[in-house]
């Protein structure tokens, strides 16, 4: 942003014009009031030009003119023209809330701070980042306002450095894209993308032009399609444009052959459901439908709460895409996204007390690009890039995913970890009993919902925490006891917990977590005596104790302590059968024991006594 002598309003007050014009039809406006927070923002940035050279006024308003046709209302319009007054010139937030009311400066407010917190893992900036998607969960203007100002910042890129550029355009990539899917502005996410491509990829962005403007020689033709259609039905049509980025995604190769349907798609629009199915009747009884591409997004709404009829028919020039909609499908559609948007946000604010982890999963999977993963029925998701094949069952398939017993991927069997791309379809057999649940699928999982989604099975929100403060406490104890990782306790040991009515470790470690269950309980429960070397003559168990980084204190307390065990114990006829041998820095005690009990009792002893951090190892 280039800085020079300061402009009087006859420079910049003709950019007004075409935001009044956009006004007219919208009665609900006070034109006045408009142009009165026009001429604030052009005397905020009566000094500031764009790098195109043009006057700075003319961004904000062109942002204004984007919210203006997306239906947004008065306040909202006031905001997108104030939107750089407090964080790019000296006028105080103050000055807004006077002139214009607090509910616009809340919006601006909002505005200011939204990037910055995104890009830093700064403390205070994180929890900036807290307070400002917490508010635009509450109020989703922020987060259009934003976007629409994204949206003519990639549209005016050119006028920037190629580093730029290419930084816009990833940024916009990883975040505004995503934000745009993810409240369902269809319409807005396309461009973007288009931008996107242009930047990110600009040879195959030139060549898909050159060959859209070849295609689109025939777009005299569809018109005649259209004309036939209205014949046909009574329903509003409207012929919708495919964006390069659509496009090329329909045709991965550049050399391929660019047809009709690649470029257009119509919509008609109906005033309910029951409408839709009779236009669809109407259209399959007038054209041939092409069956493969037939979705019946009405009876069975995608996962975003869309609803539409999605038909494909043949014609004289081509196959022709059909999407049949409620009039209200869009807003319907846009409310349910809303809603989910708010669920994610509280569900983060509610569970993610550190701000650095709140900070990536918001960034990493609430605005950022998702990918569409199929069930093998048909139904669509939509989920974090990088999630993996246990992301996905628990999306589609939620209470009933742990009763999966094959996964397929392209008819290949596959792993839970195995990471998914765009488009794949996932098929799924099930068994009758349901598998247990795993600590570390919680680490393979991309996803915040899905880690919720398996903590609900586990007994609600919070049963993820208290895995893993289950786990902490125990996780040391596997080493003493010579267990290498949690596979060797669910293959050896596990089977001891059903005796206690727990299905899997999970559940224990949750109730450890919890007070309900104490570690030595656990231990005597998971690990049998008969786990140890027995000398049936004598009825006692071998046990070999490493204690390292010892000095000569640690190793005398320990043996006085052994001694007092083995006194109080075992019988006297065994009280010998111990040896200790010392090493550098080391001792080995091979300890005898009759009951399990002993053994532990020991064991915690030295550890509470000695050290926490005493190091102990469990050997034959």
């Amino acid at each position: 942003m280039n800085k020079t002598a300061k402009m009087v309003p006859s420079d910049w007050e003709h950019y007004f014009n075409d935001l009044k014009n956009d006004l007219l039809t919208r009665p609900d406006i006070d034109i006045k009031l408009i142009k009165k927070a026009f001429y604030f923002a052009g005397e905020a940035h009566s000094s500031q030009y764009r790098r195109s050279g043009e006057p700075y006024i003319m961004h904000p308003t062109s942002v204004a003119r984007i919210v203006v046709a997306q239906g947004l209302g008065e306040e909202s319009i006031i905001a997108a023209l104030l939107h750089d007054t407090v964080e790019d010139t000296p006028t105080p937030l103050q000055a807004v809330i006077d002139t214009f009311g607090k509910d616009v400066a809340f919006l601006v407010d909002s505005l200011s701070h939204f990037d910055e917190t995104l890009q830093t893992h700064d403390q205070k900036d994180v929890k900036t980042l807290r307070k400002i998607l917490f508010s635009m969960s509450k109020d989703f203007r922020t987060v259009y306002i934003k976007i629409a100002d994204r949206l003519h910042n990639m549209s005016t890129l050119q006028h920037m450095k190629p580093e730029k550029q290419i930084k816009k355009a990833t940024e916009t990539s990883n975040i505004y894209i995503g934000l745009a899917n993810n409240l369902n502005l269809w319409k807005w996410k396309t461009q973007l993308e288009d931008y996107c491509m242009k930047y990110l990829e600009p040879q195959r962005y030139k060549t898909f032009e050159k060959r859209i403007k070849a295609a689109e020689q025939n777009q005299n033709k569809i018109q005649d399609i259209i004309k036939t259609l209205s014949q046909t039905i009574d329903n509003p049509l409207e012929l919708h444009k495919r964006s390069t980025m659509e496009v090329s995604n329909k045709l991965p190769q550049t050399d391929s052959f660019i047809d009709i349907q690649h470029l257009y798609y119509i919509i008609v629009s109906c005033e309910d459901k029951l409408a839709c199915y009779q236009t669809l009747y109407k259209l399959h009884n007038k054209f041939k439908a092409f069956t493969p591409k037939f979705k019946d997004y009405i009876s069975n709404p995608k996962e975003n709460g869309y609803q539409a009829i999605h038909t494909t028919i043949f014609t004289k020039i081509g196959l022709i895409d059909i999407k049949i909609k409620q009039k209200n499908a869009f807003l319907n559609s846009q409310k349910h996204n809303q809603e989910e948007w708010v669920k994610k946000i509280e569900l983060r604010e509610k569970n993610l007390k550190d701000d650095s982890t709140f900070h990536d999963s918001i960034v990493s999977e609430v605005l950022n690009n998702t990918i569409k993963i199929y069930s093998s029925y048909g139904e669509e998701i939509h989920i974090p890039q990088g999630s993996t094949v246990l992301d996905a069952l628990l999306y589609l398939y939620k209470d009933q995913a742990l009763f999966f017993k094959k996964i397929f991927l392209e008819n290949k069997e596959v792993s839970l970890t195995n990471i998914l791309k765009n488009n794949d379809i996932i098929e799924v057999t099930f068994a009758s009993t349901p598998k247990k649940i795993r600590l570390e699928w919680f680490d393979i999982l991309k996803s915040y919902e899905s880690k919720n989604r398996l903590s609900n099975t586990l007994g609600g929100d919070e049963s993820y925490n208290h895995l893993k403060k289950g786990f902490e406490i125990f996780k040391p104890w596997m080493k003493i006891f010579d267990m290498p990782n949690l596979e060797y306790i669910y293959k050896y040991y596990e089977k001891n917990l059903e005796k206690k009515g727990y299905s899997s470790l999970a559940y224990i470690l949750i109730d450890l977590s919890l007070n309900k269950i104490d570690l030595k309980t656990i231990l005597k429960i998971l690990i049998p005596i008969d786990t140890f070397k027995k000398e049936p003559k004598l009825g006692i168990h071998r046990f070999a104790l490493y204690i390292n980084n010892s000095d000569d204190n640690i190793i005398e307390r320990s043996i006085n302590i052994l001694h007092t065990h083995i006194r109080v114990n075992l019988p006297k006829s065994v009280q010998n059968s111990y040896y200790i041998a010392m090493y550098k820095n080391s001792i080995k005690i091979r300890y005898s024991f009759k009951h399990f009990e002993d053994l532990l009792d020991f064991i915690f002893e030295i550890k509470e006594k000695i050290s926490e951090d005493i190091n102990l190892r469990y050997s034959l």
